[in-house]
């Protein structure tokens, strides 16, 4: 097969290149990939067209009926007739073979999914995987594009799960210098954003292999990469225990409360803190780092200036963190959260309404001064407005549990003796 081909050039390249110098003779066992100083190879001339097709007549025992170069059964490495084409070649023009076979991989990558099912074979991928910390940058990036490709077709997920994807992308993200690192980088965060995506078996895979540190880094130094490592980055609040628990240790609460600044994120980050602290643990952990005084005011401040075409959206996360942790809930209203939500009451969204209604009900039954609250808000009379009031276009269903909601609250308030 053509993966055959891809093995046993590379191996000649190797050798070649631990004979001559080309290449570092200390490849780690490790699947960490190290930067290397690639030589560009040179361009296909009519003596590598000569000499492509002296290897053909020299490969002949080992070519398939359709025209494939194969490697002799169960070989991992170049033999016979190929090892006889191999051993005449210089480093260079066993390079360019290799650059040629990745280019081939490649394309078939890029076909449509009926082609794609069949190059994403368990025994394939298993062993390109294998391949990634002995091959040059140049070679490795076109296979990781295959990967990326494969990656997303929905038919590819399953077996690269099965060979441990995930677990052979992440420490190429270790690579630091070259000039290909950010395109290498680019193609195997979108890879990893395709394996985890909706799946929270392989989130957690990703947090086990180390992904946490990678994406805080890209996410932190502002590298250009920031917006591939935020998705993945918000989507490890949801996989698991073990995920949030690096989270924490690794100041992701942090990263989430910075994202509160960004339009684009800041949804999604206040969904990502709402679920750490629902699976908090007995030891409390998160919710002592969102009670710090600077946590507090940027929650608070978010509520206040979030724009109106995302408003709708973060009322049901507030009234999970509110609902959750009573600590909270007290520390938000005391700061200027209970002013803001019954401000919000005009809001134009029955459904919106009623939810403003539930944070104002939970705020006022821990609040630590709630006579003060509803004379200072002039809280009963509002209340009585949405009782009264008719909205045209509103939805019968959700008008009427507005109603029913603002005179169960306008009930509960009576109980208090300065009514």
């Amino acid at each position: 097969m053509l993966i055959d081909c891809f093995f046993g050039f590379n191996a000649e390249v190797s050798r070649h290149g631990r004979e001559n110098g080309h290449l570092d003779s200390s490849i780690k066992a490790s699947n960490r990939v190290h930067s290397m100083k690639y030589a560009p190879s040179a361009s296909a001339s009519n003596e590598g067209a000569s000499t492509s097709g002296a290897a053909s007549q020299t490969a002949s025992g080992v070519l398939s009926g359709s025209g494939v170069l194969n490697l002799r059964p169960g070989s991992t490495t170049s033999s016979g007739p190929l090892a006889q084409m191999f051993s005449s070649m210089s480093a260079d023009v066993a390079r360019e073979y290799l650059e040629k076979v990745a280019d081939l991989l490649l394309e078939f990558a890029q076909a449509d999914t009926v082609v794609k099912s069949l190059m994403a074979s368990q025994s394939l991928l298993t062993r390109v995987f294998q391949m990634f910390n002995k091959i040059e940058p140049p070679i490795l990036l076109k296979i990781l594009r295959c990967i990326n490709h494969l990656s997303g077709d929905p038919n590819c997920l399953e077996t690269l799960q099965r060979t441990d994807a995930i677990k052979h992308l992440i420490p190429i993200l270790e690579l630091r210098d070259g000039p290909l690192v950010y395109q290498i980088h680019s193609e195997v965060l979108n890879a990893l954003f395709n394996l985890c995506k909706i799946n929270k078996r392989r989130q957690e895979q990703a947090a086990e292999n180390g992904i946490i540190p990678h994406l805080m880094k890209f996410v932190m130094s502002d590298s250009p990469l920031r917006q591939y490592a935020l998705p993945l980055l918000c989507d490890m609040a949801h996989a698991s225990r073990n995920s949030r628990e690096q989270l924490r240790v690794h100041g992701g609460l942090d990263v989430y409360l910075n994202l509160l600044e960004d339009d684009a994120w800041a949804c999604t980050a206040l969904d990502s803190i709402a679920v750490c602290l629902a699976h908090d643990n007995d030891h409390r952990k998160v919710e002592q780092a969102l009670l710090k005084k600077e946590a507090i005011q940027k929650l608070v401040k978010f509520f206040q200036d979030c724009p109106e075409q995302y408003f709708g959206h973060i009322l049901d996360a507030f009234l999970k963190i509110i609902t959750k942790s009573s600590r909270l809930n007290t520390a938000m209203a005391t700061n200027g959260l209970t002013t803001l939500l019954i401000a919000r009451l005009d809001h134009r969204e029955a459904i919106a309404r009623l939810t403003l209604l539930k944070l104002i009900k939970v705020v006022y039954e821990h609040h630590p001064r709630p006579k003060q609250l509803i004379v200072e808000n002039d809280l009963p009379q509002k209340l009585q407005n949405l009782i009264e009031e008719r909205r045209d276009g509103q939805r019968g269903g959700q008008q009427v549990l507005v109603k029913q909601m603002a005179t169960s609250l306008l009930k509960a308030l009576h109980i208090n003796t300065v009514l």
